[in-house]
């Protein structure tokens, strides 16, 4: 079996994102990005509760690691995530909210996986034109609840508009076409969050200003003309930035 093809860019691999951090940015708690980054061990019942009884024992649940292969689980404090594995957590918490089991998921990326040889198959443009596809395969392949894709007008499986809104904010590389940018906001607010620069945190695009500073310097009651003209940035684009995040 050929290996999934794994990226060189220490950008877009290294371990920039904190998992308050990641958690904000999905719209998850910071319980649901551990799950999902390194699964759930299962605890058994210890023995002698088991042979004596106890009113209403926890049964044991286990979860793999929604994408990829396990890995050792560390603390918070020192746990990191990168751009790419960030950009798969947003698509796997639109599938999520839309009503598609974790399992379930947890198959069809690692279906994509291997049938692309990429090691962030959900990350990569690939998704955005074969995703249709390559997911409607996986259901035939896999019959089970909840549906990946919805048939078109013209008679072709797509990807639900959920998907296909969030997979428009980001941009791709023209190098390897996976996600090297994402507009948080969406495309007509100028904040980008890129991991060349801010060290993951929302900056203007094309320039690297931090969203923070503006905010910061705004909620010190200053005025948006001088801090546009400090950063010499449009004060149109600093308004929007400030409309949207203050």
């Amino acid at each position: 079996m050929t290996e999934p093809l794994e990226l060189n860019d220490p950008f877009r691999i290294g371990k920039v994102f904190t998992i308050a951090q990641t958690a904000n940015l999905v719209k998850v708690s910071q319980k649901t990005v551990r799950n999902w980054l390194y699964g759930i061990s299962a605890t058994p019942i210890p023995k002698a509760k088991a042979e004596f009884g106890t009113p209403n024992p926890k049964i044991p649940y286990e979860m793999t690691p929604v994408l990829g292969e396990a890995k050792p689980k560390v603390p918070d404090e020192v746990a990191r995530v990168s751009f790419l594995e960030l950009s798969e957590l947003i698509v796997v918490a639109q599938f999520r909210e839309h009503g598609i089991k974790l399992p379930r998921i947890q198959k069809a990326h690692a279906y994509a996986r291997q049938q692309w040889h990429l090691s962030h198959p959900f990350a990569h443009y690939n998704l955005t034109t074969l995703g249709g596809h390559i997911l409607r395969e996986f259901e035939e392949r896999e019959p089970g609840p909840g549906r990946f894709v919805v048939l078109s007008s013209p008679g072709q499986y797509v990807l639900p508009v959920f998907v296909e809104e969030v997979l428009s904010e980001f941009d791709y590389s023209a190098k390897d076409n996976s996600a090297e940018r994402w507009h948080l906001y969406g495309r007509e607010i100028p904040a980008v969050i890129d991991p060349r620069f801010g060290g993951g945190k929302p900056t203007i695009e094309g320039r690297g200003v931090s969203v923070e500073i503006l905010v910061k310097r705004w909620r010190a009651h200053e005025p948006i003309r001088s801090i546009a003209k400090d950063f010499r940035l449009a004060q149109a684009n600093v308004e929007a930035v400030l409309q949207r995040v203050a």
